[in-house]
Formats: structure tokens, C-alpha cells, sequence
């Protein structure tokens, strides 16, 4: 396993705790982003393609942050940092 997705996978870890304490999140919006952190587990485990079809999880997790920026401005952040990891892991 590289080095950045050691860090993708600790910056997962800690995307997933601050997702449980985010109360008043959007139960929709949360469920999306769940299945989009799971996706991404999924290619980090060899499970899905590395590919850029239907918008690449770094898009998808581009416009969720945007539901979330201005109330959950730490989750935005954390989400941020995926997405920058995604896009140079090229996923």
C-alpha cells in the first residue's frame, strides 16, 4: 500500500467519525456521502476500477461538500482533503 493512501485511508477514518457527529447533517446528503466514502474504500481495496466514468468520486464528493460548507465547515474540510487525494491518486 502507497503512502497516499495510507493518508486517503487515516483522512477516511477521521471523514467517517466527524460524519457520526455531524447531528443536524441532511439524512439524505449523509447517505450519499456514506455510499460515496464506501465506494472509495472499495477502490482502495481493489474492488472497483480506477476509472472517470459517470463523474469520478472526487466530482461526486466535490458537489456534496457543497450541501455541507457553511453548517459543517470542519466536515467540508475533511472532505476537501479526500477529494485532493482522489484527484492525485487519479480515482
Amino acid at each position: 500500500m502507497g503512502e497516499r493512501d495510507e493518508a486517503l485511508r487515516a483522512t477516511l477514518a477521521r471523514l467517517h467519525r466527524q460524519l457520526g457527529d455531524a447531528e443536524s447533517l441532511d439524512p439524505e446528503v449523509r447517505e450519499l456521502l456514506r455510499t460515496t466514502l464506501h465506494e472509495i474504500e472499495q477502490t482502495l481495496e481493489g474492488g472497483a476500477e480506477r476509472s472517470g466514468d459517470e463523474g469520478s468520486l472526487a466530482e461526486r464528493l466535490g458537489e456534496l461538500t457543497q450541501h455541507f460548507e457553511e453548517t459543517h465547515p470542519t466536515l467540508a474540510e475533511a472532505v476537501g482533503r479526500v477529494v485532493a487525494t482522489l484527484a492525485n491518486l487519479g480515482i
